[in-house]
């Protein structure tokens, strides 16, 4: 699988050009990644036009020359640099997407700052989650850009408490004055690093091997998706309630 970052067919900062670049899922645009998924499933960005005249920031999955799936993102940031909510519609639910190469939750960007968003999709069985992202960052003086540590802390915590590999990979460079922080990674289970980082702020194509039995074997030593009490996370009950 080749897995291409948040909105990669169109860039990030669409404002109202958003009208112009979004696609249907039937646009004669995508023939050449259909074709190309006859031989390798492509997970792509893209802003989706929807039937009902919305339009999505969406995750499509091809395969076989075929859509084999879509996620849209649930969680659509309005502060600091992003608008999003002016410009696409929430996704209405999380549900994996599922090729021959197995059955993935696919996390676009925000998605993935809400735990619960892994929490919910880890109890289907996965063999691993794509984050996919446009993440900004700032330069700090020497090391690490922050942005590429703050998702770093993100995604092994999804791998950890999930149990399930993650797959991540952050647009770069910069567009329209915003500097995009790259550092694209995967890491096993246990948080261990299966590929990557990649450099921060420079083009890069990781390539990264998980085996599904592998995480199979650690979901059984290491139930903690099995164990989610979903029953809690109603809102908290006010001390003396019945």
């Amino acid at each position: 699988m080749v897995v291409f970052p948040e909105l990669s067919l169109s860039g990030y900062l669409l404002a109202h050009g958003v009208l112009e670049h979004a696609l249907r899922l039937d646009d004669s645009r995508l023939e050449p990644l259909l074709k190309a998924s006859r031989e390798t499933v492509l997970l792509v960005g893209m802003p989706l036009r929807e039937q009902h005249g919305g339009i999505s920031n969406a995750a499509v999955l091809l395969e076989g020359g075929e859509i084999r799936g879509v996620h849209r993102k649930l969680y659509l940031p309005t502060y600091g640099m992003f608008d999003e909510g002016r410009y696409f519609i929430p996704g209405p639910c999380l549900e994996p997407l599922t090729c021959s190469l197995g059955r993935f939750g696919v996390l676009i960007c925000e998605d993935a700052w809400h735990l619960s968003s892994s929490v919910i999709l880890s109890r289907a069985n996965l063999d691993g989650f794509m984050v996919i992202s446009g993440g900004p960052t700032e330069l700090d003086l020497g090391g690490e850009p922050a942005g590429g540590r703050r998702w770093h802390w993100i995604l092994g915590a999804i791998a950890i408490t999930t149990v399930t590999p993650v797959f991540f990979t952050n647009r770069c460079g910069w567009e329209e004055g915003i500097l995009f922080g790259g550092a694209s990674w995967a890491v096993d289970p246990r948080g261990s690093t299966l590929a990557g980082p990649a450099p921060a702020l420079e083009e890069a194509l990781l390539v990264a091997r998980s085996s599904r039995a592998a995480a199979a074997r650690a979901r059984t030593l290491t139930p903690i998706p099995y164990a989610e009490r979903l029953e809690l996370w109603p809102a908290p009950r006010e001390r003396g309630d019945a």
